[in-house]
């Protein structure tokens, strides 16, 4: 009896030896082969077989004691870090539509956490360190296992582990399944970060160079003089809210609405597409390339421009006589980043002094923000032309609850909005992908007939408006696919101001279609000036104009 069982413990070792064997290497295999997009996650890309793996047996077989052990660490920590950067590149693709960029997305881990932190409570963004620390911990111990159990293999049999190496790496160079995504990956990474470190150095370049630095300062926007310039940006307002079936019927019928209810109040609307920097967040990406005329997409490239002294289109019209002000409800902290743009008033979430309950983190809702800066900066009868910066929130994910448009004269301090909005939570409406979806188109079409209301309740004869989306919303609500493009609108009762900008290229009306022309966002800084300075001192802007260093 004794007999037999001793018998069966060599078979039983050599089992879970093998099991060991097979576990390991499918761990390998299954981060090296691992995509780095959701939407490539399939079938096909899991059947590969990654040709790095049999290189690293053989590399491991090559090396014995120290060496070894060293070779083992240094495979931990890059297969760690791949694994690391492709699950961010899949949470980055997946709302953003763009690859993680380590060089500078890290820096944007605070503000996550900060909203995270909003939206959910401390709780929630400790949970997510706390996840994130346990998810590393397990990559790590998984990867050092897996590596492990080959390095004992291969110490034991060193020449089969050479051998059967060698004859994979041979045989996979005629497998119509073999694969060097891993490499490909790692390359592509590397390149990304040596282009970043250029872009540094070329966007430096172009911070020292103003276009327009030789435009007299007392012509600068002398067609425009004693008017109030409104530019207001819709948050998550892209081409999918129009082109998109699950809400183009509500928003483009909301949109002819907005063209009717303007014509009928002697107001003339143009439409048209924009390209913004940024997709599914980072607005103030989107904010600063507007008013800058530069491309400032990315927070490295946020972060020179805060940095530099070049001028802005907030710094054009405090130049050329007019009150600059930043309406800024979703800021409810110091905001030194402000400082560059050189606003003359800015009202932030304190400032705006909201009473009501807020929408879910969204401090306040969009018609409050109107009404707070119709009063304080449009009201007052002897004042300077005000051109004003006005971020629209209402938009913002998480979509729920949405406020209800209410008369102006009722707006008061905001606590009628404690009970002017849907009854449904954000925590509601996110256990169902379709009711997302819903609320996000029903969001976008409450801050549209907020603003309709606004310009037929508030508008005059001397304002210009340009409405624009700040950026496509996130990949699941857009779509896969999308573009970068945002709807544009300017509102004005005088034709000439429309003129100016229109250059008859626009669609009349608010409602942008196909033949829409479009240009990208940077482009909005020139366009204004270019408009609204006289021709003969507008042609000195072809000579760029040298700026100080800072």
């Amino acid at each position: 009896m004794n007999g037999r069982r001793l018998a069966r413990r060599p078979d039983r070792s050599r089992l879970q030896h093998g099991l060991r064997w097979i576990g390991a290497l499918a761990l390998l295999n299954a981060v090296l082969i691992l995509p780095d997009r959701i939407t490539e996650l399939n079938l096909s890309a899991l059947s590969r077989l990654p040709v790095e793996l049999p290189l690293i047996v053989l590399t491991m077989a090559l090396l014995a004691g120290r060496a070894r052990a060293v070779l083992r660490g240094a495979i931990v920590a890059a297969l760690a870090a791949m694994l690391l950067l492709k699950i961010a590149n899949m949470a980055v693709y997946f709302g953003f539509d763009r690859p993680f960029n380590p060089l500078v997305d890290v820096l944007m881990v605070p503000t996550a956490l900060d909203t995270l932190g909003k939206t959910g409570g401390m709780g929630a963004a400790a949970a997510a360190v706390l996840v994130a620390v346990l998810i590393v911990a397990m990559i790590v111990a998984v990867l050092t296992w897996s590596t492990g159990v080959l390095a004992q293999d291969v110490a034991r049999e060193a020449r089969l582990s050479l051998a059967a190496g060698a004859a994979l790496v041979a045989a996979l160079g005629f497998s119509p399944y073999a694969t060097t995504a891993a490499t490909v990956f790692v390359r592509d990474q590397a390149v990304a970060t040596s282009q970043g470190l250029r872009d540094a150095a070329q966007f430096r370049a172009q911070l020292l160079e103003d276009p327009f630095g030789k435009l007299p300062p007392l012509s600068r926007l002398a067609k425009l003089k004693g008017n109030d310039v409104l530019l207001i940006f819709v948050e998550s307002y892209g081409r999918a809210s129009l082109d998109n079936p699950a809400y183009a019927a509500l928003l483009r019928g909301n949109l002819r609405r907005f063209g009717d209810a303007v014509k009928a109040g002697g107001f003339s609307a143009r439409s048209a597409w924009m390209t913004s920097p940024t997709f599914g967040g980072e607005s103030y990406l989107a904010h600063s390339t507007a008013v800058s005329g530069l491309w400032v997409n990315n927070q490295q490239r946020y972060a020179q421009l805060l940095r530099s002294r070049r001028p802005s289109l907030i710094s054009d019209f405090n130049g050329a006589g007019w009150r600059t002000v930043a309406v800024m409800p979703e800021i409810t902290m110091p905001w030194p980043e402000a400082a560059y743009f050189g606003y003359g008033k800015i009202y932030s979430a304190p400032e705006l002094a909201y009473k009501g309950e807020s929408f879910d983190y969204l401090t306040m809702p969009d018609q409050y923000t109107l009404a707070v800066f119709h009063n304080y900066e449009l009201a007052p009868i002897e004042r300077a032309p005000v051109m004003a910066e006005i971020a629209m929130i209402s938009s913002h994910i998480p979509w729920a609850p949405i406020p209800k448009l209410v008369p102006w004269a009722d707006v008061g301090d905001g606590r009628i909005f404690t009970t002017a909005r849907t009854p449904e939570t954000a925590n509601e409406i996110w256990r169902d992908a379709k009711r997302v979806a819903e609320y996000y188109a029903l969001s976008v079409d409450y801050t549209l007939q907020t603003l309709m209301s606004f310009v037929t309740t508030h508008g005059r004869d001397n304002m210009l408006l340009i409405i624009l989306g700040d950026h496509q919303p996130m990949t699941f609500i857009a779509g896969a696919g999308a573009n970068h493009e945002v709807p544009v609108h300017i509102i004005a009762r005088d034709p000439e101001l429309l003129a100016a900008l229109d250059e008859g290229t626009w669609t009349e009306g608010m409602e942008p279609d196909k033949t829409s022309p479009s240009w990208p966002m940077d482009s909005l800084r020139g366009r204004i000036l270019g408009a609204f300075t006289p021709a003969a001192d507008a042609t000195l802007s072809l000579q760029p104009g040298p700026i100080q260093k800072p």
